[in-house]
């Protein structure tokens, strides 16, 4: 769990892990140099031995943040919660650890999200595609995987070396398309996670003034993916009414 100045969220987000009906994890807390009230409302927490804080003594940024809690991790699998997200299915985990479990040549499960605003109402269901062939074949098009709900191998992703530190957004979606190479992934059709939008969102201003970094992700995998042209099109027309919308 990364999280930046999220003493307002926090606490819905570790809530949502602590009510999982898997039990054998531990909980890293990366703190990005927060300046706000975070480690206050975490501090509680700490009585339970699984959960680990790490407070950063410099603004790392969230990529290296990433990378930093990928390396101190000790589990075989990954599970990414941003600390302004939350899971809103107690058997997320335990669906997701069965099916790797199961499925020893998948290296990546997601699931399906809702999108809630900052308070969690106005629910919006999100679904993916399931099956290893149809999110492939589409992938660089878009990405169907909500960061908040993925468990990964953590072997395998460090091995291709995590999250591209030279990507400052959509480092997740480098990562995908890169496992997407070499290994398999899916979602389950739960709605486990609630992705939260509110206009505090760390990368939202690199967003919008970031619109070269998915043509940059696209040209860098277009080659082994379908749709190159269709995907460079539609990345463009984005990008158009982007930068109307911004005028």
């Amino acid at each position: 769990m990364c999280t930046y100045n999220r003493a307002h969220f926090i606490q819905e987000a570790l809530n949502s892990v602590l009510s999982q009906t898997f039990r054998d994890f531990e909980l890293l807390i990366l703190d990005d140099c927060s300046t706000d009230t975070t480690e206050d409302v975490i501090r509680p927490y700490l009585s339970d031995t699984r959960i680990r804080y790490v407070k950063n003594p410099v603004n790392l940024g969230i990529t290296k943040n990433r990378n930093y809690g990928l390396l101190l991790s000790t589990g075989e699998y990954v599970a990414v919660l941003d600390s302004d997200d939350y899971w809103i299915n107690p058997h997320k985990l335990e669906m997701q650890v069965k099916f790797l479990d199961s499925h020893l040549d998948y290296t990546l499960v997601g699931t399906n999200m809702s999108i809630v605003d900052e308070h969690g109402n106005n629910a919006k269901e999100k679904k993916y595609p399931t099956k290893n062939f149809v999110i492939k074949n589409v992938l660089l098009i878009k990405n169907f995987f909500c960061h908040s709900s993925v468990l990964y191998r953590k072997k395998e992703v460090l091995n291709l070396g995590g999250y591209d530190e030279g990507l400052a957004i959509w480092e997740d979606y480098d990562l995908w398309l890169r496992i997407g190479l070499q290994y398999k992934f899916a979602n389950l059709s739960e709605v486990t996670t609630a992705y939260r939008r509110h206009g505090n969102q760390s990368n939202s201003v690199s967003i919008s003034n970031g619109k070269d970094t998915q043509k940059l992700i696209i040209n860098r995998y277009g080659n082994r993916y379908n749709f190159h042209i269709v995907a460079k099109i539609i990345n463009s027309i984005r990008n158009l009414i982007t930068h109307h919308v911004s005028k």
